[in-house]
């Protein structure tokens, strides 16, 4: 009897935490987009401020070796790839590996060509488009973000009691 009210015990304890995992998903996306969000912000002020390279205002703005996106991104520009190409490239490799949906990886991906170009302008409205993204994407995230927590909680100790009660 002991033994299936610990199994019962361990079913809860499981179910409870992969709805956890499920919740936090979205908070490691907000946290990815967020990260993203500043570092091409800073790119562009130490492109538009200080006149430095693409290369020279990646290296400056982010630390290259703790991203796997901007390390690719800054492998590939220094090896005289083009801007654009790299941070698509970079983008759609390392798709599998971050929290990021198709679509913020689609939208992102795109503000390469604005760093592609030498018009500070054009630079200036690929980066406010994907910034603006990044904030829209925020709010959304921010309001379902409590409300998803509870309920995948919720609906997995549940399925996890459901379990219990037939394995009894």
């Amino acid at each position: 009897m002991a033994g299936k009210i610990i199994g019962g015990i361990l079913v809860v304890a499981a179910c409870f935490c992969m709805g956890y995992r499920i919740s936090i998903r979205e908070k490691l996306r907000l946290d990815e987009l967020l990260y993203l969000k500043g570092a091409i912000l800073k790119i562009m002020s130490e492109t538009e401020h200080n006149r430095a390279t693409f290369c020279e205002a990646l290296k400056a703005s982010v630390n290259v070796e703790e991203n796997d996106i901007f390390s690719s991104i800054y492998n590939a520009v220094k090896n005289n790839n083009a801007v654009k190409t790299a941070w698509k490239y970079a983008f759609e490799e390392n798709a599998d590996n971050c929290y990021m949906s198709r679509e913020d990886i689609d939208r992102l991906s795109l503000t390469g060509e604005g760093f592609n170009s030498g018009d500070i302008n054009l630079q200036k409205k690929y980066v406010q488009s994907s910034v603006d993204y990044i904030n829209s994407q925020e709010e959304l995230i921010k309001s379902k973000l409590e409300k998803d927590k509870k309920v995948y909680r919720s609906v997995s100790v549940t399925i996890g009691l459901f379990i219990v009660l037939l394995l009894i």
